[in-house]
């Protein structure tokens, strides 16, 4: 075997890839999704992090809405009697630009537990109250110590809050005061 085989050899053991193929799941895996089944939308923010208070800004496709979701129609908050102590509604664009094929939304959340985490609102049609939507907002979230999340875009961290099981005390009593 001369030097010029072994040398178109060793070159055909390369591998290659065909860039149109390979498919890069970064952008979507990074992105809040929407799932819709009746008149429930299912709002999933993947992973968030325990005793963490979080504003998320939604951009619900209109698509969702099918043909209630027209430019004429506008939604607003439905607040119900018992207000959701974990998740509101801070901000709602209830009506759908010609510019935009969305509704835009800003929700406040907390992550009051470890788990699978779902919370509830509503939307309601302004032209037709019976036009409810019920937004269920599903989260998993980390309990301590079992990571930090790489957070979704439009969800950010506004603030944590103090574990009652978290305790800065010693076993120290202090001085005695005279």
């Amino acid at each position: 075997m001369s030097d010029d085989n072994a040398d178109s050899l060793d070159q055909d053991h390369h591998v290659h890839f065909d860039t149109t193929t390979l498919k890069d799941d970064f952008e979507s895996d990074n992105c809040v999704t929407y799932q819709r089944s009746g008149d429930t939308i299912i709002v999933s923010l993947g992973f968030l992090q325990i005793n963490h208070r979080y504003l998320i800004d939604l951009k619900l496709p209109a698509s969702l809405f099918g043909d209630v979701g027209t430019s004429s129609n506008k939604f607003l908050p439905h607040v119900d009697a018992t207000p959701n102590l974990h998740c509101r509604i801070t901000e709602f664009s209830g009506s759908k630009h010609d510019e935009h094929d969305f509704y835009e939304m800003n929700i406040e959340f907390f992550a009051y537990k470890e788990k699978l985490l779902r919370e509830t609102l509503h939307i309601v049609n302004s032209k037709n109250s019976k036009e409810v939507f019920q937004l269920i907002i599903a989260a998993r979230v980390l309990g301590r110590g079992k990571g930090t999340p790489m957070l979704r875009t439009g969800i950010h961290c506004i603030g944590v809050e103090k574990d009652d099981d978290e305790s800065e005390a010693s076993d120290f009593a202090g001085f005695d005061k005279p």
